[in-house]
């Protein structure tokens, strides 16, 4: 376990408990002296305290040696019991604990491991905050091996840590609010390391001077647009003031400002508008202005509001999935069917989705650019793949993301059971609800390919709930491949190797997807060009049962491991309720997964 003093300057209290009170005198008088901090890192500069129990300093004629590699640059006699020292430990100064002369005018005293020295420390910036305050600290690690997931700190009672980002072994941020409560001065911050405990001895300062902000209204409701007040104390807002909420120690995206007006810098006022899938609930929000921040707890709760059938979507799926074992040849099969009757988020999440995808910028603020933005998933600058037919092309894959923080659609029931029907057999799902978010869902546990039935059509026919989604039959809901198919040469297991120097040809009996559907196969794998990166060669051939990849496709991708994917792929109409605004589409495919070594 590790104790460091933070390498910054501070104000000094009366000597804690636990403070080294060893002295020994070397003359006449017995007295006893105390030395604070109990330790220091290297490379640091901090200030130190020694107290006496007797008067024994005078305004000269004192020092202090802490010996090698530790340099007293200043001492300052504060009163006949306290004296206080600026002290640079070096570098490379040797670990582990020493002792501390003291000179004064009452004898020469020793004080026994005074003083630990540390291999690691760190810094505070900035190092106080106002009671109320929501602020960002950095902490600039020295000698530290902080991991992100594992390393974690603590400023003491009444100030919460509610996010830690570590950037790097040497220096991370702190989220964190200082509570109306919290008892003015300073204190110590801890950052533990798994087992490694380092602390910054009186690191950081609540200063006595408070801000505080109430918001009106306290109840908001799923769906509605209010207009909002918020009145500050001691705040400074401005035109650049931002408005988020919290619920749990998480931001919510479930609602959204839509306009602010500040008056001055105590009062403002606003629009903002409520998710119809707002999370229930009370609403912690942050008010922050440059760098100032105020945190109102408990500042508003959304309410439950009743469901609008007239705007439910259909999402629905059915497909197969087989994959190839690469020791056996074995080939497993996959088969799901489902339904979900939803509400479209109210208002959309994102508000502003991504405008340009190869312009470099994350243009929505979420953190994601370009393509690795989720909004640029269909733009054809993000490797949307060949187009019909008979077309072949390398793309990069991207690890996608954006949006994080919104909700998650409300659900609605439709009965106990809804089916699909069509002229070659009917598929009953069953009514489910996932206990830990309350989604409610329509799946068949037992579904096996005799379920689906190629080249169809399906209907989709609710049973009906009262207090949800009607009796209805919506034509046309559910589309099914036209026929099954086989991959033939090669067998895409055994670790089937290839060079990438010539052309690989692959056969299947054909999938029978014209005109309404198409067919198409990709390998994927690491990309020559950008190194590091993730791809594959894509193909959308002439579904007649042969087709070829050649060495400059192939030579794109690097030798080693990769899989190889075929698919059959068909599309719906848009369509929906008759009493809903909304209409959805949906697909099916037919899916068969293999492996190959490229060498």
């Amino acid at each position: 376990m590790r104790f460091v003093y933070a390498l910054l300057p501070m104000l000094l209290v009366a000597c804690p408990e636990g403070v080294k009170d060893t002295s020994e005198q070397l003359g006449t008088q017995d007295q006893s002296l105390s030395f604070w901090p109990p330790e220091a890192g290297r490379g640091t500069t901090f200030d130190a305290k020694i107290t006496s129990t007797n008067s024994v300093f005078d305004f000269d004629g004192n020092d202090l040696s802490l010996g090698g590699g530790v340099t007293v640059n200043s001492f300052t006699v504060l009163d006949g019991w306290t004296a206080t020292a600026n002290v640079t430990v070096d570098p490379a100064a040797t670990l582990g604990a020493r002792d501390a002369d003291v000179t004064t005018r009452g004898g020469d005293f020793e004080i026994g491991s005074a003083l630990t020295i540390v291999d690691d420390s760190f810094a505070l910036a900035p190092s106080r905050a106002k009671i109320g305050e929501h602020i960002q600290v950095e902490l600039i690690g020295q000698n530290t091996e902080w991991v992100s997931g594992k390393t974690w700190t603590g400023f003491g009672e009444g100030v919460e840590v509610n996010a830690v980002d570590v950037l790097s072994e040497t220096y991370m941020l702190a989220d964190v609010t200082v509570s109306p409560d919290a008892i003015p001065g300073l204190r110590d911050v801890y950052v533990e390391n798994g087992s490694d405990l380092t602390t910054g001895y009186n690191a950081f300062q609540v200063d006595r001077v408070g801000i505080s902000a109430s918001f009106d209204p306290a109840e908001v409701t799923q769906g509605q647009t209010v207009s909002f007040t918020i009145v500050g104390k001691d705040t400074h807002f401005s035109k650049k003031t931002d408005i988020r909420f919290f619920q749990y120690g998480d931001e919510k995206g479930d609602i959204v400002i839509d306009s602010i007006t500040v008056l001055d810098g105590e009062n403002m006022y606003g629009q903002l508008t409520v998710s119809n899938a707002a999370e229930l609930g009370t609403r912690d929000i942050l008010i922050a202005t440059d760098d100032e921040g105020v945190f109102v707890e408990d500042g508003t709760t959304v309410l439950d509001a009743d469901i609008d059938i007239g705007d439910v979507g259909i999402s629905r799926w059915f497909y197969v999935a087989r994959s190839i074992d690469n020791a056996s040849g074995a080939i497993s099969e996959y088969v799901s069917v489902g339904a979900i009757f939803y509400l479209p988020l109210d208002p959309p999440c994102p508000p502003n989705p991504e405008s340009n995808c190869t312009d470099k910028l994350d243009n929505d603020s979420d953190d994601y650019t370009d393509c690795n933005d989720s909004d640029c998933s269909t733009d054809p600058a993000c490797g949307g793949g060949p187009q019909p037919y008979d077309s072949n092309g390398v793309w990069q894959t991207y690890t996608t993301g954006g949006s994080a923080d919104c909700p998650a659609n409300e659900t609605v029931s439709a009965g106990d059971h809804v089916w699909l029907e069509s002229d070659c057999n009917i598929v009953t799902l069953d009514k489910h609800v996932d206990g830990a978010s309350g989604m409610i869902y329509y799946s068949k546990d037992d579904v096996a390919l005799p379920d689906y039935c190629f080249d169809q059509m399906y209907a989709l026919h609710t049973e009906g709930d009262p207090e949800g989604i009607p009796e209805e039959t919506v034509e046309d809901a559910q589309p099914t491949v036209p026929a099954d198919y086989e991959m033939l040469v090669p067998g895409w297991w055994g670790n089937y190797t290839h060079s990438r120097a010539e052309d690989l040809t692959y056969t299947w009996t054909p999938a029978q997807t014209y005109p309404d559907a198409f067919f198409g196969t990709q390998i994927s794998g690491a990309l020559v060009d950008p190194e590091g990166a993730q791809g594959y060669a894509g193909s959308l051939p002439w579904d007649d049962g042969e087709h070829t990849y050649t060495p400059d496709e192939l030579g794109q991708l690097k030798e080693g491991n990769a899989s190889f994917t075929a698919f059959s792929y068909i599309e719906g109409p848009p369509v929906g309720f008759t009493f809903s605004t909304v209409t959805t589409k949906s697909s099916s495919t037919v899916q068969v997964s293999g492996s190959l070594v490229l060498e």
